[in-house]
């Protein structure tokens, strides 16, 4: 029988119904859409990477630009500050001066202080009080938000001091103030100095501010009075103002973005926490090389150009990338900018693990229903293959139609028990074996036969014709249908092939199609074994008052033509063959000795002991010249009742002195056996005895009746 895995063949493949179909989907479904997924994943993280280079390309643009900016604004309040300084210096000598150093301090936040400094030594300063301040100078007022100092000229000699004055608000002084000596040379700076040298703006070096402890970068604006450098215009610049704009500005809500210069200080960072606060007494501008952050540590080593993408020592990927500032801005300083992609693509990459992961749980789901049906569709086709299968092998028992929800899978089971129906009306015409070899063939049945020894078996009803006059046609038939029943159950049950029905008359045949053993014997046992069903069934008759059935079997044997007989459009499965012709005879002549069986020498001879025979007669039937020995078939060897036995050789020594020519001696035997009146061939052997010992034959004698009646 075929299983699932015959469904579908290939060169060297054997797949079964589920997995083939799991396999197209998973071909062109499953692969298909990882396909799709992973394309659309990495153009859409390509697309990202492009959009994050581009963010991060321009978030440092903008913190170089706002660096800028801060300088620049701060250098335009410089210059109208230092315009005012030349116009009138005696004013920044006093206390006017200071209201305009403080207008132009609140003008911008990332200036911490401003002052006016002239060649003879002359100072003034105004800045800021902040925590970082107070904490630097225990001396400043706790309600101090401001603060103003000068510095005497050079000409004050030893008594040249600093001047300090507090206010809670501008205007509002908060205690005396107080002065101390000093002896600080603002020439001495090198922003003094490089704007008195070149004439223009210098931008000093960044430097821990002594006063606050902060990064900052000092800046000078010469002063120039009819042509004379007279002083300068200063700017502590602080740096915490660039690292406040680079926390409000993050790239991302975990980046890190700072600036440093070339000389490794790291000047302004949007993380504070990034170096380690300083030990000891010494404060000093932190270095790029104390920070500890894995990534950050990594950029710093970095030169500018592209971004690039790596996973640091903490397990995350990020991107980072440096730029240099414009030379424009005049110092070589630098941003470097680290975020982790996650801040930018982390959300992308849940989307598409989600995606993937709810693609495949579709996938997987697709397949388990996939397999759930082709589970249930591969048990229907099996059920198919396997009618199918049971159909080439001539089984053709009749099973209820499959329901099922795909449609031609039902008319597929309809037809295939119509199918069924059809060859078992087939199998009603021909040979059933016959059919069962086309099936297994596969091939279309040709006309033509070959020559085979078999064993042919002839049959009819005995007083059918009294039977008939007695029923209606329709009666007749049902009665016939259960007498062929009963002959053709016997038939199949040792492998015999039922060529026709005659009217009432069966033609049958052994080794043909199969070739089986023993088909003589075989088709004497048939004969018996239908004999006793028949019989049986003739008790079963006569008490419903049904009329009984008796049949008559003649069986011969040789070689026969055995085949597809007809024409090209129409033809029978059939024997041809004098073996035929002489089982039709001997089934006749049946009715003229009175016995139910009778068979030719030969079969009597291929079946050897197995069965129990009364040699007849010796007789020509019609249609052949040549004398044959006929056999009554008794039974199987030792199933045959004793006084039967002992009646057959009773006979049979009749038949002897018959055959030697002691007519009148046989005659004798043949009437003593007579004396049964159920011994119809007793009887005719002993008139046929008589009259020839009364007038012997002519010529020579060799004990052959002629019969002319069929």
């Amino acid at each position: 029988m075929l299983d699932g895995k015959e469904l579908v063949r290939g060169r060297g493949v054997n797949l079964g119904l589920g997995a083939l179909l799991l396999f197209a989907f998973v071909a062109f479904a499953g692969l298909p859409m990882l396909g799709i997924l992973a394309y659309t994943y990495q153009r859409s993280e390509a697309s990202a990477f492009d959009n994050l280079e581009q963010q991060v390309r321009g978030s440092m643009d903008d913190t170089m630009r706002s660096t800028a900016d801060m300088v620049d604004v701060v250098a335009r309040m410089m210059a109208i500050v230092g315009a005012a300084v030349a116009r009138n210096p005696q004013d920044f000598r006093l206390l006017e001066g200071s209201e305009v150093l403080y207008r132009a301090l609140v003008s911008a936040d990332q200036m911490d202080a401003i002052y006016t400094s002239f060649e003879d030594g002359y100072h003034r300063v105004v800045s800021r009080i902040d925590g970082d301040r107070r904490r630097a100078d225990p001396q400043i007022p706790a309600a101090a938000n401001w603060h103003v100092s000068h510095i005497d000229s050079f000409a004050a000699g030893a008594a040249r001091a600093r001047h300090r004055y507090f206010y809670s608000a501008w205007g509002s002084p908060v205690g005396d103030g107080y002065a101390v000596p000093t002896t600080l040379d603002i020439r001495t700076l090198p922003h003094y100095a490089d704007a008195k040298r070149t004439g223009a703006l210098a931008l000093g070096e960044p430097a821990i501010n002594p006063d606050t402890g902060t990064p900052v970068m000092s800046l000078g604006l010469p002063v120039v009075r009819d042509g004379a450098f007279i002083g300068f215009v200063g700017v502590n610049l602080t740096l915490a103002s660039v690292s406040e704009y680079l926390r409000g500005h993050r790239v991302s809500p975990n980046s890190i973005t700072l600036v440093a210069d070339r000389d490794g200080n790291l000047l302004a960072t949007s993380d504070p926490a990034l170096v380690p606060p300083a030990t000891g007494n010494t404060v000093v501008l932190p270095r790029a090389d104390a920070v500890q952050h894995p990534a950050v540590a990594r950029a710093l080593a970095m030169e500018g150009g592209a971004p690039r993408v790596f996973t640091a020592g903490d397990g995350q990927e990020y991107i980072a990338m440096s730029a240099s500032f414009p030379g424009s801005f005049g110092k070589d300083w630098r941003v470097v900018a680290v975020s982790p992609t996650d801040d930018f693509i982390g959300e992308l990459r849940r989307t598409n693990r989600n995606t993937a992961a709810f693609i495949a749980a579709v996938i997987l789901f697709d397949a388990l229903l996939l397999l759930l049906m082709a589970r249930r569709l591969g048990r229907a086709v099996r059920t198919l293959v396997g009618e199918f299968d049971r159909i080439g092998r001539f089984n053709l028992v009749s099973q209820q139609p499959m329901q099922s929800v795909v449609r031609e899978i039902g008319t597929l089971s309809r037809s295939t028990e119509r199918m069924k129906a059809g060859l078992r009306s087939f199998g009603r015409y021909v040979p059933a074996e016959l059919v069962r070899d086309v099936l297994a063939s596969g091939s279309e049945a040709q006309l033509g036969g070959e020559r085979r020894p078999m064993t042919i078996q002839f049959s009819d009803i005995a007083g059918f014709t009294s039977i008939s006059e007695k029923l209606t046609p329709e009666a007749l038939v049902d009665e016939l249908g259960e007498y062929f029943g009963l002959m053709r159950e016997a038939l199949f049950r040792h492998h015999g092939t039922l060529d026709k029905y005659m009217g009432d008359g069966i033609l049958a045949f052994f080794n043909a199609p199969a070739r089986i053993e023993n088909h003589e014997a075989e088709a004497c046992d048939a004969a018996l074994e239908a004999q006793e069903m028949l019989a049986a069934d003739r008790v079963r008759r006569a008490a419903l008052g049904r009329p009984p059935f008796s049949a008559r079997i003649g069986i011969a044997c040789g070689e026969v033509l055995v085949g597809n007989i007809g024409t090209p459009d129409r033809f029978s499965y059939t024997v041809i063959g004098d073996s035929v012709n002489l089982a039709s005879r001997l089934e006749g002549v049946c009715k003229f000795y009175g016995v139910a069986i009778t068979a030719s020498g030969e079969v009597k001879a291929a079946t050897g002991d197995a069965f129990e025979w009364r040699h007849l007669d010796r007789v020509a039937v019609v249609g052949r010249t040549g004398g044959t020995d006929i056999h009554e078939l008794l039974g199987r060897r030792g199933a045959v009742d004793a006084r039967r036995i002992a009646a057959r050789d009773a006979y049979e020594a009749a038949l002897a002195d018959y055959f030697a020519g002691q007519f009148n001696r046989a005659s004798g035997r043949f009437r003593e056996l007579a004396e049964d009146p159920s011994d119809l061939a007793a009887m005719v052997m002993a008139r046929r005895s008589r009259k020839l010992h009364r007038a012997s034959p002519e010529g020579q004698w060799n004990g052959i009746y002629v019969h002319t009646n069929k």
